[in-house]
C-alpha cells in the first residue's frame, strides 16, 4: 500500500464522476472520464502533491466534466480554452516524462538542454505534445463516427481545436524547458 496525499482526494472525485458521467450522459462520457481519472493517476506518479499535480487535476476534471455535462456545446470560448490548458498541461507531462527517461540513462536534462539549445527543446516538446493533439482530434472525429453523433466535429471545431492545442503546447513547452533549465 503506498500513502495517501492529500491531492488523492480529487483522484477519489475523479473516481466517482466515472459512474455519474454513465448515469448523466451514457457509456462514452464515462470513457472520457476513466481518460481523466487514468491522467489523475500519471499527475501522481510523475509530480504527486505539486502544484502541476494539483492543478493538473483540476483542469482534467473541469475539462471532462464539462464534456459530460455538454457545457462546450452552450459555452462558445470553454471549449478552445481548455483545450488550450490541456495541451499545457500535456506538453509538462511530455517534459517530465523526457526527462524521468533522460534520469534513467543518468543524463542530466539541463545536459541535453546545452547540446541541444533551448529552442530544439521547445519546438520538440511542443511538435510531440501537438502531435498528441491531432490523435485526440483522431478520436474525436472516430468517436463522432462511430460511437455517438453527440461528439462534436466539424472543420471548425477542428481547426480552433488544433490551434488552441497548438498555443497551449508552445507554453506548456517553453514552461517546462525553464524547468529544465532549473535541473
Amino acid at each position: 500500500m503506498f500513502p495517501l496525499i492529500p491531492a488523492d482526494l480529487l483522484r477519489a472525485l475523479g473516481l466517482v464522476l466515472i459512474p455519474a458521467a454513465w448515469v448523466t450522459a451514457g457509456w462514452p462520457s464515462a470513457a472520457v472520464m476513466f481518460l481523466v481519472f487514468g491522467t489523475q493517476w500519471l499527475l501522481r506518479w510523475l509530480r504527486g502533491g505539486s502544484l502541476l499535480d494539483w492543478t493538473g487535476q483540476l483542469t482534467l476534471l473541469a475539462a471532462g466534466w464539462f464534456s459530460v455535462t455538454g457545457l462546450y456545446h452552450r459555452v462558445g470560448a470553454l471549449d478552445v480554452l481548455m483545450h488550450a490548458l490541456t495541451s499545457a498541461l500535456v506538453a509538462g507531462l511530455v517534459g517530465i516524462a523526457v526527462e524521468a527517461a533522460l534520469r534513467r540513462r543518468d543524463i542530466p536534462a539541463v545536459t541535453v538542454l546545452r547540446t541541444t539549445g533551448h529552442t530544439l527543446a521547445w519546438l520538440g516538446l511542443a511538435g510531440a505534445t501537438v502531435s498528441l493533439g491531432v490523435v485526440w482530434e483522431l478520436a474525436e472525429w472516430w468517436g463522432h463516427t462511430f460511437v455517438t453523433e453527440e461528439i462534436g466535429v466539424g472543420y471548425e471545431d477542428t481547426i480552433g481545436d488544433l490551434t488552441a492545442n497548438t498555443l497551449g503546447a508552445l507554453v506548456g513547452a517553453w514552461l517546462a524547458v525553464r524547468a529544465g533549465e532549473r535541473g
